[in-house]
């Protein structure tokens, strides 16, 4: 038999006489109800549950420290009160079997607050601000996304003006009436650009069509007026605007465009030029040309009526062409697809003022499973959670620069709610169920984790092989949350982690063997840091003081009383503190219609948690 072999077998034979000694034929305990991780708002819960493995009568049972009766059958029922301004309530049931001294445990976790069931909306939990400066990062990219190409929306045969008088011949009526039309080859213009202004319950627009070459057929219907062709010509076209934005009741999660009012248009360098017919001949094309005059009013106003004309949808054309270029605005997949989850936000509310635009959105976070692009794959033993907590907060308000003092193009916000939602949604995606194998110790390296150093805190560990390499699971049962509160040092956001499972697991030659499992409730300050090469938000944790993380060890084959070594334990938890900020993850910051988030603060905006930035082309 090798050494190896041996020291399996006299670890795994250690184990197992403790078991039966202690647990396997002990008395175990365990709650029945409340199920781990419930919320509630109601001042007290009732608790039951029931015990194996021992005669009732030899047996003391206390529930949150409470001594509490067992029946005979070995159930019990008792009520314990919470606290709302802990939120997190514990209830540990102990036992001791008074012949041997042999203990037990089991806890849950009852949240004391409102939740938002798995898939619901949490109201305006995601707020979205452009600035005017943010509008004029978007005005290239919104001009690159509209489609206006003069030949679709002035396609050939469009009557620009019909059957109207052109030769007033004053008390003797109208001398020649004429049909206006555009005809080949297709309308064109070098290009546009748009330029945004925000103000009170509108955008104001003004887009430039840059060297416009329109050919218009004039046909006369009545009179002196001859049929004859015409060139115009402009350097430059403002078409100038107002438009209302709305959400779109067909569709939540894009933005209506409504035209407040009537476009105008206005020519730079216009020039005419007859190309056909014989409006350009000598003597009748100097009559038709005075007849008809300086055509640019008349053109002006045909454009104009065609810009202000509505489709079936009552959008004008400029409406429907910002609005299939603001559709590229969307919340819900660039957030979601950076962080593995299925992100539904319908927008519930969109003002404008003289400084920018404000979008907000209900919204609801689902892990999206899989293993394709921007799903998540989660590791085994990762739970599935029915809910997360809520808070019920106003939705911010912004001014043009961020908490720090500099401008923003961008404000993404999120809500207490909705952050929590992702966090339970990064949990069932494999957040925090992550192993612990080192020991920071101050600034020196870590040093691993063996039986022997874990037995210097545990003394029920000696008799196991101390070279034994050690290390500490963690399994989440509950999603960790924010409170909507600063945190207690002054940080970004107090963080509630509660009902954490600690396996601590000794490896030998033959596999791995469980020695105790304890549960860890903890109360941290964070604040959230960006990191410009991973392009990502970071979590940063504060050390909580001792008093605010409590561990509670449920099962042990060792069988002992390890109330003693909890102090121990709780004041090495801090030292894990940066590999649960690891575990934690990272959250990659979206890209918005192909524009990157350049970071410029993260702050808070009212009680949402808020990142500022502007938008760089990539």
């Amino acid at each position: 038999m090798s050494g190896n072999q041996m020291v399996s077998r006299m670890l795994r034979a250690t184990v197992a006489l403790a078991c039966l000694a202690a647990v396997g034929c002990g008395p175990r305990v365990f709650i029945d109800s409340p199920a781990n991780g419930i919320f509630t708002t109601d001042p007290s819960v009732p608790v039951t549950g029931h015990i194996t493995n021992g005669d009732p009568a030899g047996i003391t049972l206390k529930v949150n420290g409470s001594a509490v009766s067992l029946n005979g059958d070995g159930t019990f029922a008792t009520t314990v009160p919470l606290s709302a301004a802990a939120i997190t309530n514990p209830i540990v049931a102990d036992i001791v079997q008074t012949s041997t001294g042999r203990v037990d445990a089991d806890r849950v976790t009852v949240i004391s607050g409102e939740s938002v069931a798995k898939g619901d909306m949490s109201p305006k939990a995601v707020a979205l601000r452009i600035t005017s400066a943010g509008l004029d990062s978007l005005e290239p990219v919104v001009s690159s996304l509209v489609d206006f190409d003069l030949a679709t929306l002035m396609p050939v045969g469009t009557k620009v003006l019909d059957n109207v008088c052109v030769v007033d011949g004053g008390f003797l009526g109208c001398l020649g009436r004429a049909t206006v039309s555009i005809q080949p080859p297709p309308p064109t213009i070098s290009g546009f650009d748009v330029d945004f202004t925000p103000a009170t319950g509108k955008v104001n627009a003004v887009i430039t069509l840059h060297n416009l070459d329109l050919r218009l057929f004039i046909q006369g219907t009545s009179g002196i007026v001859p049929n004859c062709g015409l060139r115009l010509t402009s350097s430059a076209v403002t078409l100038t605007g107002a438009f209302a934005l709305s959400p779109l009741a067909s569709q939540p999660s894009k933005v209506d465009v409504t035209q407040v009012g009537n476009i105008s248009a206005n020519f730079v360098n216009f020039s005419q030029n007859f190309t056909s017919g014989v409006c350009d001949w000598p003597i009748i094309g100097d009559i038709i040309q005075l007849v008809v005059g300086n055509v640019e009013p008349m053109v002006r106003g045909g454009i104009e009526d065609f810009l202000n004309a509505t489709d079936s949808n009552g959008n004008t054309v400029i409406a429907a062409a910002i609005e299939s270029a603001l559709a590229g605005i969307d919340i819900a997949g660039p957030v979601g697809q950076s962080l593995g989850s299925k992100l539904n936000a319908a927008f519930s509310t969109i003002t404008t003022d003289p400084g920018g635009v404000t979008l907000g959105s209900d919204a609801s976070f689902v892990p999206d499973i899989g293993t394709g692009g921007g799903q998540c794959n989660p590791p085994p033993g990762a739970p599935t959670l029915a809910a997360s907590y809520s808070v019920t907060e106003p939705f911010p308000t912004f001014t043009s620069t961020a908490p720090n003092g500099l401008p923003y193009g961008i404000g993404l916000c999120i809500s207490t709610s909705g952050f929590n939602q992702l966090l339970r949604t990064q949990v069932e995606c494999g957040l925090l169920t992550t192993s612990i194998s080192e020991l920071p110790l101050g600034s020196g390296p870590p040093i691993p984790l063996t039986v022997g150093v874990l037995a210097a805190f545990i003394p029920q560990f000696h008799p196991i092989d101390p070279s034994l390499p050690a290390r500490i699971e963690l399994h989440p049962t509950l999603a960790p949350f924010v409170t909507g509160q600063p945190g207690p040092g002054g940080e970004l956001a107090t963080m509630k982690i509660a009902g954490l499972i600690l396996d601590i697991v000794a490896t030998g030659p033959d596999g791995d063997l469980t020695l105790a499992t304890a549960t860890l409730d903890t109360t941290v300050g964070i604040n959230l840091g960006f990191d410009p090469i991973a392009g990502a938000l970071n979590f940063q944790l504060s050390p909580p003081p001792s008093s605010a993380t409590k561990i509670k060890v449920i099962e042990t084959p060792v069988g002992a009383d390890l109330s003693s070594a909890q102090p121990v334990f709780e004041a090495l938890i801090p030292q894990f503190l940066p590999s649960l900020a690891g575990g934690l993850g990272s959250f990659p910051v979206p890209s918005f219609l192909g524009m990157q988030l350049q970071v410029v603060d993260v702050d808070r905006a009212g009680n949402y948690l808020s990142i500022y930035a502007n938008l760089n082309p990539n």
